[in-house]
């Protein structure tokens, strides 16, 4: 469906957090490939509901922002600027990074009523209030730095994310999905024949 391709690009992402080593050196380019790897999952996952596409855009938003923020990065800058500029970028990058993560455990939830699996629902639900306090924290942190305990938060959260994706893989199916494709397939199959 698509969620291994998400799971992968999220292990990739070592810049889950808002505010890691990544997003100041060269490993910016380690996010970008990340995200371009869940943009490809994504993009498979779109067709199911609307949340999945609204994450996909945040997604290719994402990879520009990282795009654009790479020469400020990899350039030697006054110091003063480039100060501004990381209290900035970590600003944007916290909230397209809450967007992203809100809007896929949405999606989930959403696909998750509509098959039934209730279980996966709650835990998508449980997902999003994480995300919620996971955020707000960091967006304090901003303004009163609290490194130790963000760093062990930040941890917690990205494993935490991974078992729910790696969930999410191993339990969402689409009743019939199976068939639907197979039926696609033979639908077009039989256009191109008559033609």
């Amino acid at each position: 469906m698509g969620f291994g391709l998400v799971i992968i690009g999220y292990l990739t992402v070592l810049g889950v957090m808002p505010d890691t080593f990544v997003y100041y050196t060269w490993g910016i380019y380690i996010a970008v490939a990340g995200a371009l790897i869940m943009l490809a999952g994504l993009c498979r996952l779109a067709e199911y509901n609307i949340y999945f596409k609204i994450t996909k855009y945040i997604c290719v938003a994402y990879v520009f922002i990282l795009l654009c923020f790479a020469p400020f990065v990899i350039l030697k800058l006054d110091a003063e600027l480039t100060n501004s500029f990381f209290v900035v970028s970590k600003v944007i990058r916290t909230c397209l990074l809450f967007m992203f993560h809100f809007y896929l455990f949405s999606a989930v939830s959403a696909l998750s009523h509509e098959i039934e699996n209730i279980k996966l629902e709650k835990k998508a639900k449980r997902n999003i209030v994480a995300s919620c306090v996971f955020f707000a924290a960091f967006a304090l942190e901003i303004f009163f730095p609290i490194d130790p305990f963000m760093a062990v938060l930040g941890l917690g959260y990205y494993v935490f994310t991974l078992i729910f994706l790696y969930g999410c893989y191993m339990r969402i199916t689409y009743e019939g999905h199976d068939e639907a494709i197979e039926a696609k397939y033979e639908k077009t199959k039989n256009k191109t024949k008559k033609r």
